[in-house]
Parts: C-alpha cells; structure tokens; sequence
C-alpha cells in the first residue's frame, strides 16, 4: 500500500511511510491525497478600512468557516481592495495561526520568523494598529516585503528588521512570542508541488535542532503571565509535538494549554500549533 500511495499521489515513499506510522494509514491517504488538490485562493479582510457588509459587495468574495474569505476572481494582487490594503492574502490555515495569538490593542508581540508578514499583519489588525510587534527575518529582502505591507496596509505597529531568530540579544521581553519556525513544509505541498521534487527525509536532521534553537531564544523573552506559540506548517511529530514535550521538559515554568494539528484537505494546508503559557513568578 505504500508503493501505489507514493505513485497515485507523487509522493516519496518515506514520507508515504512516515505519516503511516505517525498517523496511521487513514489520515495517511488523506495528507497524500490533499498533495494533489490545489486550494481555493483566500483573502483577509482589515476591518480597520472596511466593514464586512462593504466587502461582501464585491461578488468576489465567499466567507468561509475559517474567518477567511474565499476569492473567486482573478489576479487578485491586482483588485482596487489589495492595493488599497483592505484586504490580504492568507490561507485557512496560516489565518488559523494567527487567532490563537489572540493579540489585543496595547500588547507587545514577537513574531521570530515573519517574512513575508502574513501573521504579523493579522495580528497588527486584531490590534487595531495599537500596541507594538517586532516583526524579525534573518534576510534583508525578506524584511523588505513586510516593510512594504506596513505601507500598503498603513500600519504603524509594526516594526519589521533584520535579526536572526537564534540570536535575540538586544530585545527586550514580550506579551507574547510566535515562533512560526522554519519546518519540512510537508503540510503546504499542494501550494508548493516543487517541493516534493527536491525534499528527503534528511531535511529534518538539521531543521529540528534549529527549532529547537529558535523556542529556546524565545522563550527567555516572554514576560511573566505571556505565552508563546509555536507553530509549523508540516505534518511531522518529530518538528510538531516532539518538540513541544521536550520545550516543557526544557522549561517547566511553561505548562502546555492546547495544541492541534490541522490536516490537509481540499480546502486547506496543514499546519501545527501549541499555545505555552509562562507561569506568574
């Protein structure tokens, strides 16, 4: 069963074989299957410029379950709503990520590993431009994209720069940390086909002590009573939930509140998340 999955879906045969053992041969089918489905384009809306009853007008737009909206038309970087910053692109998923940071007007916010933005801006929005994120990448025209968000969308908030997410010194602490780290990509393969041309089952080797890295940097910048999440955009438990047990091992003033895994179908990627809470000192 794992040769003809590997064929029917394009898919090689370790990680055919990996996601059977990790989430048996059911959900297996279901990630391999979903590889193949390419996805609805979906937008956000900023509520800071346009009310939903405004933005429904353009018969463009669907909603959605996942307080994303589905865009039917085309070019849609092009459409007068995009360029005006009433809108932006965000899949289900990554949106999903967003909401459990749960930002609020005033909070302080680290987003480790943001280019090209995408999270930072939604959480900048639930802020309604109040508030303060350090919105970090480790290459400058990686940084540049988030910059030219902060004018597309008029956002203030916002503070994009050049940092590498290994090495915070410098910064001082926070309400609250996403660590969106670098992963295998596994759970966003219908959105990148290419990837499964060059991926092996090496990758992880050095990605995993990476994120490793990046929780642990972070984690000495949260305030006490502040959360962080972490979250990838893989179906893998050694990056996902291995990772999150041995950060609680690791540092057991966090207490882990909820973590879920998102799996892929025809509507939306995979991703991972975990919310850790820092107790009071």
């Amino acid at each position: 069963p794992i040769k003809r999955l590997a064929l029917e879906y394009s898919c090689p045969d370790w990680l055919v074989k990996m996601w059977i053992a990790q989430y048996g041969y059911q959900q297996a089918q279901e990630n391999a299957r979903a590889t193949v489905h390419p996805l609805p384009t979906y937008v956000r809306r900023n509520p800071m410029k346009i009310s939903e009853k405004e933005f429904l007008c353009d018969q463009r737009m669907q909603t959605t379950q996942y307080g994303v909206y589905a865009y039917t038309g085309d070019a849609v970087a092009k459409n007068p709503l995009y360029l005006e910053g009433k809108m932006s692109i965000q899949d289900a998923g990554s949106y999903r990520v967003s909401c459990w940071m749960d930002a609020g007007p005033g909070e302080t916010i680290l987003d480790c590993c943001a280019a090209p933005g995408t999270k930072t801006f939604a959480m900048a929005e639930a802020m309604m431009d109040q508030g303060h994120i350090d919105s970090l990448d480790l290459h400058k025209h990686r940084v540049r994209l988030i910059q030219n968000d902060c004018r597309r969308l008029n956002i203030h908030c916002v503070h994009p720069m050049v940092k590498d997410a290994t090495d915070l010194s410098g910064l001082g602490l926070y309400d609250k940390v996403l660590c969106d780290v670098p992963c295998s990509g596994y759970g966003v393969l219908s959105g990148k086909p290419d990837i499964k041309l060059h991926m092996c089952s090496s990758d992880m080797d050095h990605l995993i002590p990476l994120q490793q890295r990046i929780l642990t940097h972070a984690a000495q910048h949260v305030k006490s009573d502040g959360m962080i999440v972490y979250s990838t955009c893989t179906l893998n438990k050694k990056e996902n939930e291995k990772q999150v047990e041995q950060f609680i091992r690791n540092f057991p003033e966090f207490e882990l509140m909820k973590m879920e895994t998102l799996f892929p179908n025809d509507k939306t990627d995979g991703f991972f998340m975990a919310l850790m809470k820092k107790h009071k000192s």
